[in-house]
Formats: structure tokens, sequence, C-alpha cells
């Protein structure tokens, strides 16, 4: 009797744990982390007798949860792309909205200040329009500026919270591997614990990618580099830090001495190449990838810009009688010395050619013997040089002291990703030299058809303040009166050139092909007064005597240097000369859209994937209402078939008892 009575306390026993596993099951549906767990049963071990084994009922071995670890590892790996792509895209879709705009873009303030120009004449009140719009151009660029500074602000906030959240993270699992140890001594899995010390991974992997390595029931976790986050039950600390290569940026550092044990220990920093994957993977990549290149490449069209403005302003006259001096202001290239340098060396960097800059920013190298100046972002090399002051990559580089300079120093160059912020509109209405510094006329009595152009300078031009007069000799069929010590290139293919020793000195010319004629000074840089880089052209039949005129311009009324300030917009004077200002900007904006497109598509894609897996590891680990209920019911249906063999057993030994009395 007492056998069957042991039975039945068994399958209680049995279908209470059934009962509450289940209930466990049902109450933490919505639990994040939370594994569904199974009762394992087994049959109790029979009691022998000479007639057989007794049967003795059944036991509970454990409660076991339903995990998969494979499954577990790819929604991870999946989580983490998937968080880093979706901090990337956003970040990329904010810098879209805004450099996208099409009211309030740069590209519209571009092409309202060059229309601008087209009506600059004697009018002061067109003049004034000229330089507001001159204005407003700057402020949308250093509006840009800021913007950008912004998000770079918002990418080292985001760091920061981002590694608190790690700290956080790596403590909680190297607590849970220790408590984990201690609960596994009694032979049994501490199934919640497992489940906090999985989440809590999970969660990290959606922060920053890492790897997990198990040993001896521990979580060892661990950067890309190997770099360790978590070895058994002690955690190691991350840090953000200033970059050394630009301290305005701020990079991952892990202290190598344990979190918590009071030691200052060393940040090791972290290259940002070894950091992947989550919101932290996302950041550093849309900083590196997008954020700094884009200012870089803003800032080169702004440089090109001023550049280009200036040096047509500087060949026209102003409204007072002045050569033109700029309109527009940028700041010079920025070098930082990398702070882990051995050396003090100061390195300087200006435009070779402010109008052709460099859209990029780089490193230059130094390893005892070599420079060697690399793309920033891509890595390439831009060139080389044995010593400095060089030109490398459209810069002129120079150090105050080379030998203060020692092998491994480095030095970021951002040439004109601050052009943004220092961008400046400096000019006013009286300084726009719209007039030209040379008019060039036709004599009134001439009496063939020939005609010339009012005439164009070039950099560095000058003009005599007296009239140069030219005049056609039909029998030689040449022109005379040309300034002494100047020299006339007629700008045929090949050119020739003619050097002036005095105004009877005679240059050919030919009626039917015309000429293009450049004065240029024999001697350089020119002497006082001796005309210097100026252009006229030519064209038709002149009659014998005829004359014609190169005077100094600047007429009130003359607005050509204007109209040429103004054709810049459609000059292919950017990268390399392949592309206008306009279209460049164009491009730039193109080319962010379709990033943000890409990051986009990209983003959903991965979200799906993410889904796809959570799916198939719900199928595994995720509670199942209905299938709960069954259960629960059948673990009822247990407990009461157990409670009438109890009752069964009492009854015989009842019946017994009342046989003996």
């Amino acid at each position: 009797m007492s056998n069957l009575l042991n039975i039945g306390l068994s399958g209680i026993n049995a279908a209470q744990w059934g009962i509450n596993t289940t209930g466990q099951n049902i109450s933490n549906q919505a639990t994040p982390g939370y594994s569904v767990e199974r009762v394992v049963y087994a049959e109790s071990d029979g009691q022998y007798t000479t007639n057989g084994f007794l049967p003795t009922g059944v036991s509970t071995v454990t409660v076991q949860r339903q995990y998969s670890q494979y499954l577990s590892d790819q929604l991870n790996t999946a989580k983490t792309a998937s968080s880093s792509l979706s901090t990337y895209s956003q970040l990329v879709a904010t810098l879209n909205n805004y450099i996208g705009s099409p009211t309030g873009g740069v590209a519209s303030a571009i092409s309202t200040f060059f229309s601008g120009l087209q009506n600059v004449s004697s009018s002061a009140a067109s003049r004034q329009t000229a330089i507001s719009d001159a204005a407003t151009l700057a402020n949308q660029l250093t509006s840009a500026g800021a913007e950008f500074d912004s998000l770079r602000t918002s990418v080292n906030t985001q760091l920061q919270s981002a590694v608190t959240q790690v700290n956080s993270l790596t403590t909680q699992i190297a607590q849970l591997n220790q408590q984990i140890t201690v609960a596994s001594q009694g032979g049994q899995p501490p199934n919640q614990l497992l489940d906090q010390r999985d989440q809590a991974v999970a969660t990290l992997q959606t922060v920053v990618g890492v790897q997990v390595v198990q040993s001896n029931g521990n979580y060892n976790v661990q950067m890309a580099n190997g770099q360790p986050l978590v070895v058994g039950n002690t955690s190691y600390e991350m840090s953000t830090v200033p970059s050394p290569s630009d301290p305005s940026e701020l990079t991952i550092g892990l202290r190598n001495t344990a979190a918590g044990s009071g030691a200052a220990g060393q940040v090791q920093v972290l290259s940002d190449s070894n950091i992947t994957g989550g919101t932290i993977g996302g950041l550093l990549q849309f900083r590196s990838q997008t954020l700094d290149p884009a200012q870089a490449q803003l800032g080169a069209i702004a440089v090109s810009f001023a550049s280009q403005v200036n040096a047509q302003n500087a060949l026209g006259i102003d409204a007072n009688g002045n050569v033109g001096g700029n309109l527009f202001t940028v700041p010079a290239p920025q070098s930082i010395a990398n702070t882990d340098n051995t050396g003090d060396a100061t390195l300087s960097a200006s435009f070779a050619n402010g109008q052709q800059p460099p859209t990029s920013d780089y490193t230059l190298s130094y390893d005892g013997t070599n420079y060697t100046l690399k793309d920033r972002y891509s890595g390439s090399v831009i060139g080389t040089a044995t010593s400095l002051p060089a030109t490398i990559g459209g810069l002129d580089l120079s150090v105050d002291d080379a030998t203060k300079l020692k092998p491994g120093d480095s030095f970021t160059i951002e040439p004109s990703r601050n052009a943004l912020d220092g961008f400046a509109s400096v000019g006013t209405a009286n300084t726009i030299a719209a007039a030209a510094p040379v008019l060039a006329t036709r004599g009134t009595g001439n009496t063939g058809s020939a005609t010339i152009s009012q005439g164009t300078v070039t950099a560095g031009y000058q003009m005599p303040s007296s009239t140069t007069t030219l005049t056609y000799d039909a029998a030689s069929k040449s022109l005379s009166g040309f300034p002494a010590g100047t020299t006339v290139t007629i700008n045929t293919t090949p050119p020739t050139s003619y050097p002036i020793t005095g105004t009877t000195t005679q240059v050919p010319y030919d009626s039917s092909a015309g000429a293009s004629l450049t004065i240029t000074s024999t001697t350089q840089p020119p002497p006082s007064g001796v005309m210097n880089n100026v252009s006229v052209q030519i064209s038709g039949t002149p009659g014998d005597g005829d004359t014609f005129k190169i005077a100094p311009g600047g007429a009130s009324n003359d607005n050509r240097n204007a109209q040429a300030m103004s054709n810049l917009v459609s000059s292919k004077t950017f990268d390399g000369g392949s592309t206008t200002l306009t279209t460049a900007y164009g491009s730039y904006v193109n080319n962010i859209g379709n990033t943000a497109a890409q990051l986009a598509a990209a983003s959903t894609a991965q979200t799906a994937l993410v889904s796809q897996i959570t799916s198939q590891q719900q199928s595994v680990s995720g509670v199942n209402q209905d299938e709960e209920a069954v259960n629960l019911m059948q673990y009822q249906q247990m407990y009461q078939a157990n409670a009438k063999v109890i009752q069964t057993a009492s009854t015989l030994f009842s019946t017994l008892l009342g046989i003996f009395n």
C-alpha cells in the first residue's frame, strides 16, 4: 500500500512541477530574453524484489530552458548590423534633409549671387543687392558649417551615452558569470540567471559589435581586435577619449585594469576600424564615411568659390577707382599634430591653388626619411616627399624646424573643413570691381573694317596710366606702337613672341586670320608703369594708318568684370576643370541623397532579416500561449489522476484495517 501511495505522491509532485513551470511560462510571455522552460521527467528507479523490480513512480530531473545557441548567435549578429545601419541611416537622413533643402540650400544662394552680378553697374541699388546676396551666401555656408558641427557634437554625445551603457552591461555580465558559477554548483542550471546573461549580451550587441566566447560556463566578451571587455567575473571599462589625430572628435578607449579595482591603469585607444556593429559602429561609420568627408567636400566648394570670385574681382576696378580686393575670406588649412607624437614640430599648410583645393582630409606621416601624405578616409597615398617645404596633393607644406620631427610623427590636415565656419563676406557695395581695367577702341578715323575687342587682363596685370596707340602699316602688314620693354605674343599654335624694343618695333598682322595678342612685360616682375598681362583681339582688314587705342579702363558704366564674375557660374573651374561650382554642388547633394536612400533600403532589409530570425528563434524559445494552455490542462489532469491513485491507496489501506478490526 505504501508503494502505491509513494507512486501517487511522486506523480502529484511531478504534476506540481509541471503546473508551476507552465505558469512561469505564461506569466513571462512578454519578458524580454525569457526562454520557455520545460520540465524533464524520468522514471524512478525500481525497487528490487524476487518477483521483479517494483515501480516507484516518477522523478523530476530538472527544469530545462528551450534555447538554441546557434539561433541566438544568428539573431545577435543580425541585430548588431541592424542597429549600426539604423544609426548610420538616421544620421545621414538628418544631414540630407539639411543639405538637400531646395529653397534654403547653398546652390540657391550661389546662383542668386552670380545672377545678381549681371545687374551690377553704376547703380548703387544693384551693388547693394549683390553685396546682400553675398552676405546671404556666407550665412548659408556658415549655417551649413554649424549643422556639421552640431552633428559632430551629437555623435560625441551619443558615443558617451553608448559607452556608459556598454560599461553597465559588461559589469552586469561579469556579475552574472559569477552568480551562475555559484548557482550551478548544485548541479542544476539557474535558468533565470542564464536568461538574464543572454539578454545582457543581446543588448550589448545592439550597442557595439563584440565576440562572445564560452569558457567553463562563463561568457568572455571581447572586441573585434581581441581586446577583452569581460573575462570571467571581471569587466574592463570602456571610455571615450579625444582622438589623438583630431581632438574635436571622441573615439573609443579601453582601460587595461579591471573595472572597480581602484587602479587607474592605462587607456588604449582603439582604431575606429576595429569597432564595428551596433550603435557605436554606426556612429563612427557615419562620422568617418559621411560627415567628415561631406564637410571637407562642401568646404572645398566654398574655398574654390571664394578664390575664383576674389581672383576675378582683383582683375577689375571698383567704384572708388581702386583695383578690386577680396569679397570673401576663408580660413587657411588646419594642421593638427597627433598627440602621440614624440617630436614637437609644427606643420603649416596652405593652398597651392585655392581655386582647385583638395576635397578630402589628409594624414601626413614621417618615418625618419620620407614624408607620406595619405587620404584620411580611404588610406590611399596622395604623394610623398623627402623634405619639406614641398607641394603635395594641392597643398604647400612646411615645418617650423625639421630637426624637431621624430620617426612615427604624424599630422592631420584638414584643408577645407573649417572653411564653412569661417566663411565671411567682407566686401561692400563700392568694392565690387565691376569695371574692367582696360578699354581698347578703334580709331575714329579708321578707313578699314578691322575691329578690336575691349580687352582683358589676367592675374598680375599692370596698366600704364597713358594710352597706347597701335598703328597699322599696310606695306609691311604690321602693327607698331607697342610699349617698349614688353613682349607681344600672337596666340597661334604654336604661339609667336616679339620683344618690343621701341614704339617702332613691328608685329606682323594677318588680315585673313586676325590676331589674338597678349602684351606682357619682358622683365618680371614688371617695372612700374609697364603694361603686363593685357590681351586684345583684332579681326578684319585695317586700312593703312588705321589706329587702335589701348587705354586704362574703370568707367563708372562699365560692368565687364562683373559679367566675368557672373560667368563663373557656368565655367568648368572646379575639380581639375571638369565641372562647374553649381554642378559640383548638385553632385555633392545627389551623392548624399543616394547614400541616404541606399542606407534606408539596407536598414529596412536588415530589419526584415532580424524579424525573420526572431521568428525562428521564438519558435524554439518563445512562449506559445495555446501550447501552454494545453500543457496546463495536461498537468491538471495528471494531478487529478495521481490524486485518485492516492485516494485508491488510502481506500485499500482503510479496507485492510477494517479486516483486522
